[in-house]
């Protein structure tokens, strides 16, 4: 990952800002989880919500034979219920896939995790601190459409960041890699001219 490649990622997130982004950093990546992982969670809400429908067509032909006129007004309650129930569903698998993120900035990187509706936990890792990247790719599907695991050990309070399910996970890692060699490199400069100094 060279200079140049890292200005590339700038231009394209330069529009992209998050609270608490400080003034003299720049964001270069923004990761979410491959929208493949996505479509996953998402099919078996679909299928239910299809099963429902379809149910509902078949079920209307014969329910005046099988059922008193109360019972047919709790039939449909019932099926208005789990629609809604499959709605929140889909609602809460969105939020989870798209308020999950990591941000790559040229000083930190800043892990969002969204739990639930109304519980976020939010991260953030210098630079200089990362001890360790490792890359994990399992399966065909991420085999194929290169989508995995990014791992980035630190020696802080919280001893892993997991870039879970991200596109390009090698990528990832060179461009990570290659901060963490510059943050280090401006740090040891940053001492020898204060060694100077005094």
């Amino acid at each position: 990952m060279t200079s140049k490649e890292i200005r590339r990622y700038e231009q394209k997130y330069k529009n992209y800002d998050f609270k608490d982004k400080k003034s003299d950093e720049k964001i270069i990546l923004v990761l979410r989880r491959h929208w493949l992982t996505f479509i996953f969670k998402f099919f078996p809400v679909v299928t239910a919500m299809l099963l429902l429908i379809i149910g509902h067509f078949v079920l209307s032909e014969y329910i005046a034979e099988w059922f008193f006129d109360g019972e047919v007004t709790v039939v449909f309650f019932g099926e208005s219920l789990i629609g809604m129930l499959l709605w929140i569903i889909f609602f809460v698998l969105w939020i989870d896939y798209y308020f999950d993120a990591w941000i790559v900035t040229t000083k930190r990187i800043v892990d969002i995790n969204q739990m639930g509706l109304f519980r976020r936990n939010v991260s953030e890792l210098d630079h200089i601190k990362i001890q360790d990247i490792t890359t994990e790719v399992h399966g065909i599907f991420p085999t194929l459409l290169d989508y995995g695991f990014v791992y980035v050990q630190t020696a802080g309070s919280k001893s892993r960041f997991v870039f879970e399910e991200v596109p390009h996970p090698t990528v990832v890692r060179q461009l990570i890699a290659k901060l963490q060699k510059d943050a280090i490199r401006k740090e040891e400069k940053e001492i020898f001219l204060e060694d100077r100094v005094s």
